[in-house]
């Protein structure tokens, strides 16, 4: 499924989806996410090393996305913060029941629709649903 590490990787994209392209500050993503504090400067610099995000230091700094937030979808993010011996959950154990080859078949067939819809869904995606609207007026937008 989706570690901590890449739901909060996708929260901290989020909000940068909703700010694009102005850039984000540490302390206002640590305020929307909900990171903790020790964590979020990794994931962000394993953003910015893979070619999500840009960061900026001083007064006008932050985070920005690079891209705009159509062209990023939900399973680039995850991917990006993944660790290396991390994969996309497989059950590929052959077995002589007949029972538990069915379920694995099934499982490998959920697990890639969710890959499939991960990869078919971007950040714009997210932030133009009506129901996080709320969510922008109150912690991503401008003040």
């Amino acid at each position: 499924m989706i570690s901590q590490t890449e739901e909060y990787a996708l929260r901290a994209m989020t909000c940068l989806a909703f700010r694009h392209p102005r850039y984000v500050t540490r302390d206002q993503l640590f305020e929307v996410t909900q990171v903790p504090h020790a964590y979020l400067p990794k994931i962000m610099l394993e953003l910015n090393r893979t070619g999500l995000i840009r960061s900026q230091r001083g007064q006008n700094g932050g985070y920005a996305l690079i891209q705009h937030p159509r062209n990023i979808s939900l399973l680039e993010i995850i991917k990006s913060v993944r660790s290396g011996t991390a994969k996309t959950a497989s059950f590929n154990a052959t077995s002589s029941s007949t029972e538990i080859n069915q379920l694995n078949e099934h499982l490998n067939q959920t697990f890639s629709m969710l890959e499939t819809v991960l990869d078919q869904t971007s950040l714009a995606d997210i932030i133009t649903t009506p129901v996080k609207q709320n969510f922008k007026e109150q912690h991503c937008v401008q003040k």
